[in-house]
Protein backbone atom coordinates (compact mmCIF):
# COMPACT_ATOMS: atom_id res chain seq x y z
CA UNK A 1 0.00 0.00 0.00
CA UNK A 2 1.31 3.45 -0.89
CA UNK A 3 1.21 6.35 1.53
CA UNK A 4 1.52 9.97 0.46
CA UNK A 5 3.40 12.78 2.19
CA UNK A 6 2.81 16.39 1.13
CA UNK A 7 4.62 19.51 2.27
CA UNK A 8 2.23 22.31 1.34
CA UNK A 9 3.16 25.99 1.08
CA UNK A 10 -0.23 27.75 1.35
CA UNK A 11 1.33 31.21 1.45
CA UNK A 12 4.20 30.36 -0.91
CA UNK A 13 7.27 32.42 0.08
CA UNK A 14 5.31 35.15 1.88
CA UNK A 15 6.64 35.85 5.37
CA UNK A 16 6.26 38.43 8.14
CA UNK A 17 9.86 37.98 9.26
CA UNK A 18 13.24 38.57 7.65
CA UNK A 19 15.44 35.74 8.89
CA UNK A 20 19.01 36.22 7.75
CA UNK A 21 19.60 32.51 7.13
CA UNK A 22 16.37 31.74 5.25
CA UNK A 23 17.25 29.27 2.49
CA UNK A 24 13.83 29.56 0.86
CA UNK A 25 14.00 33.28 0.15
CA UNK A 26 16.22 32.91 -2.92
CA UNK A 27 13.94 30.23 -4.39
CA UNK A 28 10.75 32.21 -3.92
CA UNK A 29 11.70 35.85 -4.45
CA UNK A 30 11.59 35.61 -8.26
CA UNK A 31 8.07 34.16 -8.22
CA UNK A 32 4.63 35.60 -7.77
CA UNK A 33 4.02 34.74 -4.14
CA UNK A 34 0.35 34.55 -3.24
CA UNK A 35 -2.09 32.55 -1.11
CA UNK A 36 -3.26 29.17 -2.38
CA UNK A 37 -6.75 29.53 -3.84
CA UNK A 38 -9.76 27.36 -3.05
CA UNK A 39 -9.65 26.17 -6.66
CA UNK A 40 -6.12 24.87 -6.09
CA UNK A 41 -7.13 23.23 -2.80
CA UNK A 42 -10.07 21.53 -4.51
CA UNK A 43 -7.86 20.25 -7.33
CA UNK A 44 -5.22 19.02 -4.90
CA UNK A 45 -7.78 17.03 -2.92
CA UNK A 46 -9.27 15.60 -6.12
CA UNK A 47 -5.83 14.37 -7.19
CA UNK A 48 -5.14 12.89 -3.74
CA UNK A 49 -8.46 11.03 -3.90
CA UNK A 50 -7.64 9.71 -7.38
CA UNK A 51 -4.20 8.56 -6.21
CA UNK A 52 -5.86 6.55 -3.40
CA UNK A 53 -3.01 6.50 -0.86
CA UNK A 54 -3.32 4.19 2.13
CA UNK A 55 -2.46 7.13 4.42
CA UNK A 56 -1.87 10.84 3.96
CA UNK A 57 0.54 13.10 5.84
CA UNK A 58 0.10 16.85 5.32
CA UNK A 59 2.69 19.32 6.55
CA UNK A 60 2.20 23.06 6.07
CA UNK A 61 5.29 25.25 5.75
CA UNK A 62 6.28 28.56 4.20
CA UNK A 63 7.35 31.26 4.05
CA UNK A 64 4.95 31.60 6.94
CA UNK A 65 1.91 29.36 6.39
CA UNK A 66 -0.38 31.12 8.88
CA UNK A 67 -0.38 34.13 6.55
CA UNK A 68 -2.90 32.12 4.51
CA UNK A 69 -5.36 32.80 7.34
CA UNK A 70 -7.41 30.53 9.59
CA UNK A 71 -10.19 30.40 6.98
CA UNK A 72 -7.82 28.68 4.56
CA UNK A 73 -6.96 25.92 7.02
CA UNK A 74 -10.58 25.42 8.06
CA UNK A 75 -11.55 25.06 4.40
CA UNK A 76 -8.68 22.67 3.70
CA UNK A 77 -9.35 20.38 6.66
CA UNK A 78 -13.10 20.37 6.08
CA UNK A 79 -12.52 19.45 2.42
CA UNK A 80 -10.22 16.61 3.47
CA UNK A 81 -12.82 15.25 5.89
CA UNK A 82 -15.60 15.47 3.31
CA UNK A 83 -13.71 13.89 0.43
CA UNK A 84 -10.99 11.54 1.74
CA UNK A 85 -11.38 8.34 3.72
CA UNK A 86 -7.78 7.33 4.45
CA UNK A 87 -6.05 8.20 7.76
CA UNK A 88 -4.73 11.79 7.62
CA UNK A 89 -2.22 13.53 9.90
CA UNK A 90 -1.57 17.26 9.97
CA UNK A 91 1.49 19.29 10.96
CA UNK A 92 2.46 22.95 10.59
CA UNK A 93 5.74 24.84 10.97
CA UNK A 94 5.39 28.45 12.10
CA UNK A 95 7.30 31.43 13.43
CA UNK A 96 4.45 31.88 15.90
CA UNK A 97 3.72 35.56 15.30
CA UNK A 98 0.11 35.06 14.19
CA UNK A 99 -0.86 32.27 16.58
CA UNK A 100 -3.96 33.32 18.53
CA UNK A 101 -6.78 31.57 20.37
CA UNK A 102 -8.56 30.82 17.11
CA UNK A 103 -5.56 29.06 15.59
CA UNK A 104 -4.76 27.23 18.83
CA UNK A 105 -8.33 25.90 19.20
CA UNK A 106 -8.32 24.81 15.56
CA UNK A 107 -4.98 22.99 15.93
CA UNK A 108 -6.22 21.13 18.99
CA UNK A 109 -9.54 20.19 17.44
CA UNK A 110 -7.82 18.73 14.37
CA UNK A 111 -4.82 17.13 16.10
CA UNK A 112 -2.17 19.27 14.43
CA UNK A 113 1.46 18.83 15.45
CA UNK A 114 3.03 22.29 15.48
CA UNK A 115 6.68 23.19 15.00
CA UNK A 116 7.67 26.58 16.40
CA UNK A 117 10.86 28.17 15.07
CA UNK A 118 12.96 29.55 17.92
CA UNK A 119 16.75 29.67 18.20
CA UNK A 120 17.11 30.39 21.92
CA UNK A 121 17.16 33.31 24.34
CA UNK A 122 16.92 36.90 23.15
CA UNK A 123 20.61 37.23 22.30
CA UNK A 124 20.59 34.05 20.25
CA UNK A 125 17.18 34.49 18.62
CA UNK A 126 17.80 38.14 17.72
CA UNK A 127 20.97 37.15 15.91
CA UNK A 128 19.08 36.01 12.81
CA UNK A 129 15.33 36.01 13.56
CA UNK A 130 13.85 39.53 13.47
CA UNK A 131 10.69 40.92 11.91
CA UNK A 132 10.58 42.99 8.73
CA UNK A 133 11.40 46.14 10.70
CA UNK A 134 14.33 44.59 12.52
CA UNK A 135 12.43 44.19 15.78
CA UNK A 136 12.73 41.43 18.38
CA UNK A 137 10.01 38.77 18.09
CA UNK A 138 10.89 36.59 21.07
CA UNK A 139 8.04 37.76 23.38
CA UNK A 140 5.47 37.00 20.66
CA UNK A 141 6.93 33.54 20.09
CA UNK A 142 6.85 32.72 23.80
CA UNK A 143 3.25 33.98 24.00
CA UNK A 144 2.37 31.67 21.11
CA UNK A 145 3.92 28.73 22.97
CA UNK A 146 1.90 29.61 26.06
CA UNK A 147 -1.29 29.64 23.98
CA UNK A 148 -0.47 26.26 22.46
CA UNK A 149 0.15 24.86 25.94
CA UNK A 150 -3.07 26.40 27.24
CA UNK A 151 -5.10 24.62 24.56
CA UNK A 152 -3.21 21.33 24.83
CA UNK A 153 -1.64 21.52 21.36
CA UNK A 154 1.37 19.27 20.78
CA UNK A 155 4.34 21.30 19.58
CA UNK A 156 8.10 21.15 19.29
CA UNK A 157 10.82 23.77 18.99
CA UNK A 158 12.97 23.95 15.87
CA UNK A 159 16.35 25.72 16.04
CA UNK A 160 18.85 26.43 13.29
CA UNK A 161 22.49 25.71 14.13
CA UNK A 162 25.34 27.75 12.68
CA UNK A 163 28.78 28.45 14.19
CA UNK A 164 27.44 31.11 16.57
CA UNK A 165 24.26 29.32 17.59
CA UNK A 166 26.27 26.12 18.11
CA UNK A 167 28.55 27.95 20.53
CA UNK A 168 25.48 29.12 22.49
CA UNK A 169 24.00 25.64 22.95
CA UNK A 170 24.43 25.58 26.75
CA UNK A 171 22.53 28.85 27.26
CA UNK A 172 19.96 27.79 24.66
CA UNK A 173 19.42 24.45 26.40
CA UNK A 174 19.04 26.15 29.78
CA UNK A 175 16.52 28.59 28.32
CA UNK A 176 14.47 25.85 26.67
CA UNK A 177 14.53 23.87 29.92
CA UNK A 178 13.34 26.94 31.83
CA UNK A 179 10.34 27.23 29.52
CA UNK A 180 9.56 23.51 29.74
CA UNK A 181 10.28 22.78 26.08
CA UNK A 182 10.77 19.00 26.01
CA UNK A 183 10.53 18.42 22.24
CA UNK A 184 13.42 19.88 20.27
CA UNK A 185 14.84 19.80 16.75
CA UNK A 186 18.22 21.21 15.80
CA UNK A 187 18.75 21.79 12.07
CA UNK A 188 22.19 22.40 10.51
CA UNK A 189 22.33 25.71 8.67
CA UNK A 190 21.87 25.41 4.90
CA UNK A 191 24.70 27.29 3.20
CA UNK A 192 23.37 30.15 1.08
CA UNK A 193 26.78 31.65 0.29
CA UNK A 194 26.47 34.49 2.79
CA UNK A 195 28.51 35.33 5.88
CA UNK A 196 26.71 32.71 7.98
CA UNK A 197 28.35 29.30 8.21
CA UNK A 198 28.52 26.03 10.12
CA UNK A 199 31.99 24.53 10.19
CA UNK A 200 32.64 20.83 10.69
CA UNK A 201 34.49 21.54 13.93
CA UNK A 202 31.71 23.71 15.36
CA UNK A 203 29.10 21.13 14.44
CA UNK A 204 31.08 18.34 16.12
CA UNK A 205 31.33 20.37 19.33
CA UNK A 206 27.61 21.14 19.18
CA UNK A 207 26.66 17.48 18.68
CA UNK A 208 28.79 16.34 21.60
CA UNK A 209 27.76 19.10 23.99
CA UNK A 210 24.07 18.83 23.22
CA UNK A 211 24.30 15.08 23.71
CA UNK A 212 25.92 15.57 27.11
CA UNK A 213 23.13 17.95 28.10
CA UNK A 214 20.53 15.49 26.87
CA UNK A 215 22.24 12.55 28.58
CA UNK A 216 22.37 14.40 31.89
CA UNK A 217 18.60 14.83 31.73
CA UNK A 218 18.12 11.19 30.76
CA UNK A 219 20.18 9.99 33.71
CA UNK A 220 18.04 12.20 35.98
CA UNK A 221 14.89 10.47 34.68
CA UNK A 222 13.76 13.41 32.54
CA UNK A 223 13.42 12.47 28.88
CA UNK A 224 13.79 15.39 26.51
CA UNK A 225 13.05 14.50 22.92
CA UNK A 226 15.83 15.72 20.62
CA UNK A 227 14.93 14.57 17.14
CA UNK A 228 18.33 13.51 15.84
CA UNK A 229 19.18 11.66 19.08
CA UNK A 230 15.78 9.95 19.08
CA UNK A 231 16.43 8.79 15.54
CA UNK A 232 19.90 7.41 16.27
CA UNK A 233 18.58 5.43 19.24
CA UNK A 234 15.70 4.21 17.11
CA UNK A 235 18.16 3.00 14.46
CA UNK A 236 20.17 1.18 17.13
CA UNK A 237 16.95 -0.54 18.16
CA UNK A 238 16.67 -1.91 14.63
CA UNK A 239 14.06 0.53 13.35
CA UNK A 240 14.19 2.92 10.39
CA UNK A 241 14.66 6.65 11.09
CA UNK A 242 11.53 8.78 10.88
CA UNK A 243 13.43 11.85 9.65
CA UNK A 244 13.90 11.87 5.88
CA UNK A 245 17.17 13.78 6.37
CA UNK A 246 18.55 10.80 8.28
CA UNK A 247 17.41 8.05 5.91
CA UNK A 248 20.39 8.52 3.61
CA UNK A 249 18.17 8.38 0.53
CA UNK A 250 15.50 10.70 -0.78
CA UNK A 251 11.96 9.41 -0.58
CA UNK A 252 8.58 9.75 -2.15
CA UNK A 253 7.22 13.04 -0.88
CA UNK A 254 6.14 16.18 -2.66
CA UNK A 255 6.35 19.88 -1.98
CA UNK A 256 3.16 21.57 -3.17
CA UNK A 257 3.61 25.25 -3.96
CA UNK A 258 0.71 27.69 -3.58
CA UNK A 259 0.11 27.62 -7.35
CA UNK A 260 0.02 23.81 -7.44
CA UNK A 261 3.53 23.17 -8.74
CA UNK A 262 5.23 20.06 -7.34
CA UNK A 263 8.86 19.67 -6.27
CA UNK A 264 10.76 16.71 -4.78
CA UNK A 265 12.09 18.42 -1.65
CA UNK A 266 11.84 21.65 0.32
CA UNK A 267 15.54 22.30 -0.32
CA UNK A 268 15.11 21.85 -4.08
CA UNK A 269 12.22 24.14 -5.02
CA UNK A 270 14.09 25.78 -7.88
CA UNK A 271 12.48 25.70 -11.30
CA UNK A 272 14.99 23.15 -12.59
CA UNK A 273 13.60 20.61 -10.11
CA UNK A 274 9.91 21.17 -10.85
CA UNK A 275 8.26 17.76 -11.29
CA UNK A 276 4.71 18.51 -12.35
CA UNK A 277 1.58 20.44 -11.39
CA UNK A 278 -1.48 19.16 -9.60
CA UNK A 279 -3.45 20.44 -12.60
CA UNK A 280 -1.80 17.74 -14.74
CA UNK A 281 -2.89 14.11 -14.95
CA UNK A 282 -1.46 11.71 -12.34
CA UNK A 283 0.83 14.29 -10.69
CA UNK A 284 1.84 11.97 -7.83
CA UNK A 285 3.12 9.16 -10.01
CA UNK A 286 6.93 9.03 -9.96
CA UNK A 287 8.06 10.42 -13.31
CA UNK A 288 11.52 10.19 -14.84
CA UNK A 289 12.67 13.48 -13.35
CA UNK A 290 11.60 12.50 -9.86
CA UNK A 291 13.14 9.04 -10.23
CA UNK A 292 16.48 10.57 -11.27
CA UNK A 293 16.39 12.89 -8.26
CA UNK A 294 15.82 9.97 -5.89
CA UNK A 295 18.41 7.71 -7.54
CA UNK A 296 21.19 10.28 -7.08
CA UNK A 297 20.81 9.97 -3.32
CA UNK A 298 21.44 6.21 -3.49
CA UNK A 299 25.04 6.69 -4.65
CA UNK A 300 27.38 6.62 -1.66
CA UNK A 301 30.99 7.72 -1.32
CA UNK A 302 33.60 4.95 -1.41
CA UNK A 303 34.61 5.75 2.17
CA UNK A 304 31.04 5.09 3.38
CA UNK A 305 31.09 1.39 2.48
CA UNK A 306 33.79 0.63 5.04
CA UNK A 307 32.71 3.09 7.73
CA UNK A 308 31.53 1.46 10.96
CA UNK A 309 29.08 4.30 11.49
CA UNK A 310 27.36 4.10 8.11
CA UNK A 311 24.39 2.35 9.70
CA UNK A 312 23.83 5.49 11.79
CA UNK A 313 24.90 8.19 9.34
CA UNK A 314 23.68 6.68 6.05
CA UNK A 315 25.44 9.49 4.25
CA UNK A 316 23.16 12.14 5.76
CA UNK A 317 20.90 14.50 3.86
CA UNK A 318 21.55 15.09 0.18
CA UNK A 319 21.62 18.85 0.81
CA UNK A 320 24.82 18.39 2.85
CA UNK A 321 26.65 16.23 0.31
CA UNK A 322 29.50 17.14 -2.01
CA UNK A 323 31.41 15.08 -4.60
CA UNK A 324 28.36 14.44 -6.75
CA UNK A 325 26.00 14.12 -3.78
CA UNK A 326 28.04 11.27 -2.25
CA UNK A 327 30.27 12.76 0.49
CA UNK A 328 28.69 14.49 3.49
CA UNK A 329 30.51 17.72 4.30
CA UNK A 330 30.03 16.98 8.01
CA UNK A 331 31.45 13.45 7.78
CA UNK A 332 34.28 14.09 10.25
CA UNK A 333 31.89 15.80 12.67
CA UNK A 334 29.62 12.77 12.67
CA UNK A 335 32.54 10.39 13.18
CA UNK A 336 33.77 12.46 16.13
CA UNK A 337 30.25 12.54 17.58
CA UNK A 338 29.67 8.80 17.19
CA UNK A 339 33.06 7.99 18.70
CA UNK A 340 31.92 10.07 21.65
CA UNK A 341 28.31 8.95 22.03
CA UNK A 342 27.53 5.71 20.19
CA UNK A 343 28.24 3.40 23.13
CA UNK A 344 25.91 5.37 25.40
CA UNK A 345 23.19 5.51 22.76
CA UNK A 346 23.50 1.75 22.20
CA UNK A 347 23.18 1.16 25.96
CA UNK A 348 20.02 3.26 26.07
CA UNK A 349 18.62 1.43 23.04
CA UNK A 350 19.17 -1.92 24.79
CA UNK A 351 17.47 -0.68 27.95
CA UNK A 352 14.47 0.56 26.04
CA UNK A 353 14.14 -2.75 24.20
CA UNK A 354 14.35 -4.67 27.49
CA UNK A 355 11.63 -2.62 29.19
Amino acid sequence: MKSLTLLIKPAAGLCNMDCKYCFYKSASEARENRIMTKKTVDELIRKIKAYQPSALSVMFQGGEPTLAGLDYFEYFVQSVKQNLTMPVSFALQTNGLLINNGFAKFFKKNNFLIGVSLDGNRKTNDRYRLDKNGNCVLPKILDACKLLNKHGVDFNILSVIDDKNAADIESTWADFKKHGFDYLQFIPYVDEGNSISLSCGAYAKFLKKSFDLWYEEWEAGHYISVRHIDNYINILMGNPPESCAMCGVCGNYFVVEANGDLFPCDFYCNDEFKLASIFEENPFEINGKHKAFIEKSHIIHESCSSCKYYILCRGGCRRDRTDGYTKNKYCEAYKEFFDYSADRMAMIARRIKDE
